[in-house]
This record gives structure tokens, C-alpha cells and sequence, in this order.
């Protein structure tokens, strides 16, 4: 009978294996190893997890970090992104300059779509290396433990959330740009998407380079203050020369 045979079988193959002085559990253990190194996550599942497990998910990344689902989804964000904003351009120009005559530029500008969209995703590819370059070195200078490609990993899917604003994008497109209540929510959305995408990359760098959360978020915001301590520190110094350059300029009129 079959249920007999299972169990001589069972029998059968536990003896042999306290024959040869392997116990069971550990036999387990190595086949539950074996399928966990056989099955990596695949790219849905790095995007759920991102999404509604990030905590999880980002111990992952930083055990094993997936470049290749990075770079895929990446590149889907930056695509999208590039494509609506082409796309809003151009009704803006059909829309507002009708009567200019600049819409009959509009053909040209199609054409050059295509290298505009190039140029766009060249530009995301820098910026994503570059940004993550600074945050790994703050990382590191705050006692970060982690890796680069780490930190490569965890900011090109955390912008995951993103790709949730295209149907508002869309729907600002469809409205046009002179609906209020309609870029007022999408104002709205990127707020909340952004937060959200933030969110994902400081436990990104806290599970990467083994930081606490406060010093994780610190690591986040110090290349955007510095960034505005320059700006600012440019603007004044810009009004100094110009200041300086008016003071010392003969002009008739001028006090």
C-alpha cells in the first residue's frame, strides 16, 4: 500500500543516514540553505518588498546588493519621468503659443525628442552615481561600516514610490497645465511621495552601514544643507562683486 511504503521508505533512508552520522535536522538545514541560495529574489518581489517591506528588504540589499534591479528600476523612473515631462512641454508650447507662431517649432522639437530623452537618462545616470558617491562618503566620515555598492542599490530603489506619480502626471496632461486644483494635487502627491521615497533610503543607509536612525537621516540632510550653504554663500558673494564693480564704475548719472 502506498502509505506503507512512505513509511519503510522514510525508515530506510533514516537509518542510512544515522549510518553514515548525518542526523536529520542538519540534513534539513543544508536543503533549506541549498533552496534559499537557488531562488534569489526576483524583480517583483525587490519592488514589493521595497514598497511595503522596506525594512526587510533594505537588510537584503545590504547583504547582497541587487544592481541589476536597481539599474532596472532606475531607469523605468527616469524614462517615465523624462517622456511626461516632454510631453507637458510641448502642450505648453501648442497651448501658449499659438498666436506667437512658436508652435510651428513644435515639429523640430519632436524630432529632437529622442536626443532630449537620451540626455535626460545620461543625466539621471550621473547624478545617481555621484549622489550616492557623497552620501557613501558621509556615511563612512559619521561611522558607517557599509559599502558603496550598498548605498548604489538602496538610492536607485528608493525611488520606487515615484513611478506612483505618472497617473497624476497624466492627468495633469490631460487638464493642462492651467488647472489649479489639479497642480495643486499634484504638488500634493509629490510631497508625499517624495517623504516616502526618503524614508525608504535612510533605512536603506541604516541597514548598509549599520547607523542608527537619527544619524542615518543626518547623512541624508547634509549634502542638501551644504548644497544650500553654497548657493547662498554664491549669491552673497556674487552681490559683493557686483557691488564692488558698480562702486568702482564711472557711470554718468550714477552716485
Amino acid at each position: 500500500m502506498e502509505p506503507g511504503f512512505n513509511e519503510e521508505q522514510d525508515t530506510a533512508v533514516r537509518n542510512e543516514r544515522s549510518d553514515t552520522g548525518i542526523s536529520a535536522d542538519s540534513c534539513t538545514v543544508q536543503e533549506q540553505g541549498t533552496r534559499g541560495g537557488e531562488t534569489p529574489p526576483g524583480f517583483l518581489e525587490i519592488v514589493y518588498g521595497v514598497l511595503f517591506e522596506p525594512v526587510r528588504t533594505m537588510k537584503k540589499v545590504a547583504e547582497n546588493p541587487p544592481l541589476t534591479a536597481a539599474l532596472l528600476s532606475f531607469t523605468i523612473i527616469s524614462l517615465l519621468g523624462a517622456v511626461m515631462g516632454l510631453l507637458a512641454f510641448s502642450k505648453f508650447l501648442s497651448q501658449g503659443y499659438d498666436a506667437a507662431g512658436i508652435d510651428q517649432l513644435l515639429p523640430g522639437a519632436q524630432v529632437l525628442a529622442p536626443a532630449g530623452l537620451f540626455i535626460s537618462l545620461i543625466f539621471s545616470y550621473i547624478k545617481w552615481f555621484c549622489y550616492s558617491a557623497i552620501i557613501n562618503l558621509v556615511a563612512e566620515l559619521l561611522g558607517g561600516r557599509g559599502s558603496a555598492r550598498g548605498v548604489f542599490a538602496a538610492f536607485g530603489l528608493a525611488g520606487l514610490p515615484l513611478i506612483l506619480i505618472i497617473p497624476f502626471q497624466f492627468l495633469a496632461f490631460w487638464c493642462g497645465t492651467g488647472a489649479f486644483a489639479v497642480n495643486v494635487l499634484l504638488m500634493l502627491v509629490w510631497l508625499v511621495l517624495g517623504i516616502w521615497s526618503g524614508i525608504i533610503f535612510v533605512i536603506g543607509i541604516r541597514e548598509v552601514h549599520a547607523l542608527s536612525t537619527g544619524r542615518s537621516v543626518l547623512v541624508l540632510l547634509i549634502p542638501c544643507l551644504a548644497l544650500v550653504l553654497l548657493l547662498v554663500l554664491s549669491v552673497i558673494g556674487l552681490a559683493a562683486l557686483l557691488s564692488a564693480f558698480m562702486l568702482n564704475t564711472n557711470i554718468p548719472g550714477y552716485f
